[in-house]
């Protein structure tokens, strides 16, 4: 009889307790969950920048080709190793940040615009590298998926 005396006294304390310590540990999750995406953000945004605008020059360079001078997105500055360099430094400095899957479509980018450096080599030195307009169009929707990758980790809808 005594036993259950103590067990009706101290259950509701033990009770309490667990229930304090369990609303802790869930708290403090959410918490860190927060700052961590909170933290995304910027950098996700800084990243989708950076890819935006190499997608627009490379519309650019399509209508270019297309015979359209006065396309918005002509730009005579700059090249793919310009944006290849920001898209490098922006995702180096915000890696953290990304999934494996999200890295690994960037540097399939990155490889994939270095080619491409190869190839405005090859046109300023006078050389014909074949159909440009369909390989800066390829690179244009490389990186849009790029884009798409970054919304479906943040569960955004692209």
């Amino acid at each position: 009889m005594d036993y259950f005396k103590i067990l009706a006294i101290v259950s509701p304390f033990i009770s309490a307790s667990l229930t304090a310590l369990f609303a802790y540990n869930f708290t403090m999750k959410a918490k860190r969950f927060d700052l961590l995406h909170q933290s995304k953000i910027p950098a996700f945004k800084e990243l989708s920048v950076t890819l935006i605008n190499y997608k627009n020059y490379c519309l650019g360079q399509v209508a270019n080709y297309e015979g359209n001078e006065f396309s918005p997105y002509s730009e005579e500055t700059g090249g793919t190793l310009h944006h290849r360099t920001e898209i490098a430094q922006t995702a180096s400095m915000n890696v953290i940040y990304f999934s494996i899957k999200t890295r690994k479509k960037l540097d399939d980018l990155l490889n994939e615009m270095s080619l491409h450096c190869n190839m405005e080599l090859y046109i300023a030195s006078g050389q014909d590298v074949g159909n440009q307009k369909e390989s800066y169009f390829n690179m244009a929707e490389i990186a849009e998926n790029c884009i798409n990758e970054l919304y479906t980790e943040l569960n955004l809808k692209p």
